[in-house]
């Protein structure tokens, strides 16, 4: 095995988060999933947690010609978390968890490996990213792993005084003390020509990590296919 040698690999190729977590220190939530899922966790004393930030993994997804996948994000992070399972784990018997069916916590576990903390925005925010990482793949394998868990110090949103990402809000669905207003966001982006139907203004408003912003296309990849979750959850 070759933990260090395979997180080269998948940082080249922009999934550049990679944290190793202990399954018997994970949330109530996560082993209540798996389980319904009919998943034994004694088999699986580890759980690999890969993410990307910034723009380097559209990059790659450009590069490499694979945005004319139909679902382009998803197959890359698939197809890299297994090479690295195969090729740097040994092959380890390993139960991929997401991308798929099983409803993970997914910002639970990265509170726990130290990627983010809460923001009024609805999704984590990271100290040096802010909000532009992204959550690609969760695995869990059958090898006790050394964890890789990091010190996500204090809340970068705790330091910001104006709230912009507040105050920027069209729809008014943010708020710095409770969770976001879902419903207004939902009925504002479905609006004729919302301006948030294929970027949030509010996020694009945050100072912090402005530096690792996702380019217009990665962002519109991204909210229109969130959209056109909602769309279609709505038609039912």
């Amino acid at each position: 095995m070759n933990l260090e040698q395979g997180k080269k690999m998948l940082c080249a190729q922009g999934l550049n988060m990679f944290s190793v977590l202990s399954c018997n220190k994970l949330p109530q939530t996560f082993h209540a999933a798996v389980q319904q899922a009919g998943l034994d966790l004694l088999n699986y004393p580890s759980l690999i947690l890969i993410g990307h930030a910034g723009n380097a993994m559209w990059r790659q997804l450009r590069i490499q010609g694979r945005l004319a996948q139909s679902d382009p994000v998803d197959a890359f992070s698939l197809f890299h978390a297994t090479r690295f399972v195969n090729e740097y784990l040994d092959a380890c018997p390993h139960m991929v968890l997401y991308p798929g069916e099983i409803p993970i916590p997914l910002q639970q576990l990265g509170v726990v490996a130290g990627w983010q903390h809460r923001s009024p925005l609805g999704v984590g925010i990271n100290e040096s990213f802010g909000p532009w990482f992204g959550y690609r793949a969760a695995l869990l394998v059958q090898a006790a792993l050394p964890e890789d868990v990091l010190n996500a110090g204090e809340s970068p949103c705790d330091r910001c005084s104006q709230q912009p990402c507040v105050s920027t809000c069209p729809a008014g669905a943010l708020s710095a003390a409770d969770s976001p207003d879902v419903q207004a966001c939902v009925n504002y982006r479905l609006q004729q020509n919302s301006p948030c139907a294929s970027q949030c203004l509010a996020r694009l408003a945050c100072p912090v990590g402005r530096q690792h912003r996702y380019g217009d296309e990665q962002l519109h990849y991204f909210y229109r296919r969130s959209l056109d979750s909602i769309k279609k959850y709505l038609a039912g």
